[in-house]
């Protein structure tokens, strides 16, 4: 997902940017690099740790917790690494307080829909067993 994110974001930058050759000028081929190499890490670092929803003996709340919590310390140290958090202890508060509140807002999005689900499915349930 992180490797097809930074394709699309190729794409969707060089529109904006005035054409592919005005954006892809705009860093060196290190810079390209480095971020490609960014993306893959950061993408395994949230992908991996996604492996615990398998584990059905751990409460969803605490296997959301340990997937986010090791997604963003690898998204906050390899950007930190690579210097995207430029600034003092207070920018850094900033940078992980936004990685929060979208953190929760996803989570908060996927964990409605699913309740909505799950009443769907509980009252389907309920109409078949009353209607034995």
């Amino acid at each position: 997902m992180g490797c097809f994110t930074f394709v699309a974001m190729i794409f969707i930058a060089s529109t904006f940017a005035g054409g592919a050759n005005t954006f892809f000028a705009s860093r060196t081929g290190n810079e390209w690099l480095t971020l490609a190499s960014c993306f893959i890490v950061i993408s395994t670092g949230f992908y991996v740790p996604s492996l615990i929803y398998d584990n059905k003996k751990i409460a969803l709340w605490l296997q959301t917790l340990i997937h986010m919590l090791i997604g963003t310390a690898v998204y906050l140290f390899t950007a930190h690494f690579v210097g995207w958090m430029k600034g003092g202890l207070g920018t850094t508060v900033v940078y992980i307080s936004l990685a929060l509140v979208a953190a929760g807002a996803f989570w908060s999005v996927f964990m409605s829909i699913s309740k909505i689900q799950a009443k769907k499915i509980n009252e389907k349930i309920k109409e078949k067993q009353q209607g034995e």
